[in-house]
């Protein structure tokens, strides 16, 4: 049976503020960016032990198991796995099993459980995690998504990461990796979009991220082209004008610029 408190240094009667110190101490250590591939075992299972011990329900569950298997000196697996699957039914429990799962690839299980938490419309992964953890495992999640080819998915959850990010950064240089993939889903046809409205929609909100210049240019030069396919072609030249302003030396912009003005834009 695995020890957590071992794991974590910890001694049976250690408080929430002992479990979180060390969390804290042994996470920095053990963390994959900092020992490679070779890390990420330990740090997983120092995951793990974190989790079931921070939470009142699952600690409890699990000290019993603990103290019973002591007892008869058998090696009684307490499972965390299966103690949130027991408990899904509860949107926190949810929550922890979906991102358990994206930690210990088993992605088809998260997403299949994502979906069907989806389903009655009142379900979200911001809600049962602090900031932090909402923001790894979302992007973890999105990458699921993406894998899938469910495009819409993944960019409403790579959405609410940016919303997160613009307000405080946390990601910083993986924010980077958050705004291209975003940007790689608009650059397609999304599926139930034959009119484009909802890719315009989302690239009117991406130009608003903090994307660089030139990036955004080329965001705002798809939306042109989507606009003036759609015949609103005053927008769609406010957009070649606001890309051309962002990265004039960009191909095509200079011309297009041109051919506007001669036709009294601008």
């Amino acid at each position: 049976m695995k020890d957590y408190y071992a794991i974590l240094g910890l001694k049976t009667d250690s408080r929430d503020n002992d479990i979180r110190k060390a969390f804290r101490v042994r996470a920095k250590q053990m963390h994959p960016d900092r020992t490679g591939d070779e890390g990420t075992a330990r740090f997983l299972a120092l995951k793990e032990a974190y989790e079931v011990l921070i939470n009142t329900d699952t600690r409890e569950s699990y000290d019993r198991t603990w103290r019973a298997a002591r007892k008869t000196a058998t090696t009684a697996e307490w499972d965390y796995r299966d103690f949130l699957r027991g408990h899904k039914d509860d949107p926190a429990s949810l929550a922890r099993l979906i991102c358990y799962d994206l930690l210990h690839d088993l992605d088809s299980e998260a997403v299949e459980l994502y979906d069907e938490a989806q389903t009655g419309g009142f379900f979200s992964l911001v809600r049962f995690l602090d900031r932090e953890d909402f923001m790894d495992y979302a992007f973890l999640l999105a990458e699921a998504y993406l894998e899938r080819e469910a495009t819409v998915k993944a960019y409403r959850l790579l959405r609410g990461i940016a919303e997160l990010e613009e307000e405080d950064p946390y990601f910083k240089h993986f924010y980077v990796e958050v705004l291209d993939r975003m940007a790689g889903i608009v650059r397609q046809s999304l599926p139930d979009d034959e009119d484009n409205r909802l890719r315009m929609a989302f690239l009117t909100d991406l130009v608003k991220l903090s994307y660089a210049p030139k990036e955004e240019a080329r965001l705002r030069k798809l939306l042109s082209e989507l606009l003036a396919a759609a015949g609103d072609q005053e927008s769609a030249a406010r957009e070649i004008f606001k890309a051309y302003n962002l990265a004039p030396k960009l191909p095509g912009l200079a011309e297009t610029v041109k051919v506007l003005k001669d036709l009294g834009f601008g």
